[in-house]
């Protein structure tokens, strides 16, 4: 570690790295404020082939929320210190996955070309979505990995484990190159995490704030409502959104699923978040799994980042 001068905000750290499958040595610069950030130069030597590398990993916890009720905990209705996965990808498109606390391990990838980042983000920023006086889930700070220098071609990978306790950090988040490393040559890396709430200077569109399913219902049209249908209900706020909400017929839910059949959207104005709310209904055949895709745009402009959610029908 150096010593940092009177009154510097900057600290620098050194690490080294021995185990059975890799060493190498790290670099950490970090920087604090009301946005930190941690600058890390990583060298390492692989000792074996074949060993998988999770770069700049991201770890933590979502017991249940909004969109996943599966573990319930007393008077707290929600328990997560993240609540969905950010990725900017290499074509400029930014996504959004809600994350879960899964029956069984769940792995989901996401690949790029020279990944642009990605981050472990909490968004549910209101108290009474917790309860919790003590812990604080609403202050739980976001972090955003960017990448320097080009990381090539692999992949984004988010792990889902499954908890009953809110100890357990059961997420993680990490970039996976396609290729492994060569065992005894030098593979060396740089990034950035940035840690901070809101961080809207991230991305320059709209954003998903709530990811809400349950069964299709009837709305009062003569339109019949599929059997075993569920509806998605997913706010989005920021960006341009405030001024289209004021007239959301300009607007259109751009949505697209790899199995089953989407069979209703529409948009709403959400006047309690300055912004919009679609409404999807996905019609599914039983034990099949399909990943879902929703975002908003308004005469060919696009409005918001991307919504994911992988759903499997019972």
């Amino acid at each position: 570690m150096s010593t940092p001068a009177p009154g510097s905000n900057q600290i620098t750290l050194y690490a080294l790295l021995d185990s059975d499958a890799a060493t190498g040595a790290y670099k950490f610069v970090l920087t604090v404020g009301a946005e930190s950030a941690i600058d890390t130069h990583v060298t390492l030597f692989p000792r074996r082939s074949g060993v998988k590398f999770g770069m700049a990993p991201l770890t933590s916890m979502f017991l249940n929320g909004e969109n996943d009720r599966r573990v319930r905990d007393g008077f707290r209705n929600e328990l997560h210190d993240s609540d969905g996965l950010v990725v900017h990808v290499s074509t400029g498109e930014w996504l959004w996955r809600p994350i879960i606390n899964p029956p069984t391990e769940r792995i989901s990838s996401f690949l790029d070309v020279n990944n642009r980042g990605f981050g472990l983000f909490q968004r549910d920023r209101v108290f009474q979505a917790y309860q919790d006086l003590d812990l604080a889930y609403e202050k739980r700070p976001s972090y955003f990995v960017e990448p320097k220098g080009d990381w090539g071609e692999g992949r984004v990978e988010l792990i889902e484990l499954p908890t009953t306790d809110e100890t357990n950090d059961n997420i993680v988040a990490s970039w996976t190159p396609k290729n492994a490393p060569e065992p005894g040559k030098a593979f060396t890396y740089s990034y950035r995490i940035t840690a901070g709430l809101d961080m809207p200077q991230m991305q320059p569109n709209g954003y998903v704030l709530n990811t809400f399913e349950a069964p299709a219902r009837a709305l009062g049209s003569p339109e019949p409502v599929k059997p075993g249908a569920r509806r998605f209900l997913v706010d989005f706020t920021g960006g341009d959104l405030a001024y289209y909400a004021t007239d959301s017929s300009q607007v259109q839910a751009i949505v697209s699923t790899t199995r089953g059949q989407i069979t209703r959207a529409m948009v709403t104005p959400n006047p309690h978040i300055d912004g919009l709310r679609a409404m999807i209904d996905v019609a599914l055949p039983s034990g099949e799994t399909t990943d879902l895709r929703l975002f908003l745009r308004a005469n060919e402009r696009t409005l918001t980042e991307t919504w994911t959610y992988i759903w499997s029908a019972p």
